[in-house]
């Protein structure tokens, strides 16, 4: 879970300062576009794989303490 949550973070932040280079790279003369986009790029992965890490141990942990669930 701790993984997951870290993941998220990770890759919000990696959204974040991506946008905020990218938008400074816009206004400059000459700015280069291709680094900020493949932050913006990796932190949607990195939240997208943080957001299922999460999903699956929600769905784990639900699946054990549940007296009702029969797998057969």
């Amino acid at each position: 879970m701790t993984i997951g949550r870290i993941l998220f973070l990770l890759g919000m932040s990696f959204v974040f300062f991506s946008v905020v280079i990218l938008i400074m790279s816009l206004f400059s003369n000459g700015g280069n576009l291709v680094f900020p986009l493949f932050g913006l790029l990796n932190g949607f992965i990195a939240m997208g794989v943080g957001e299922i890490v999460i999903d699956l141990n929600h769905k784990k942990r639900f699946n054990k303490t549940s007296p009702n669930s029969n797998t057969s």
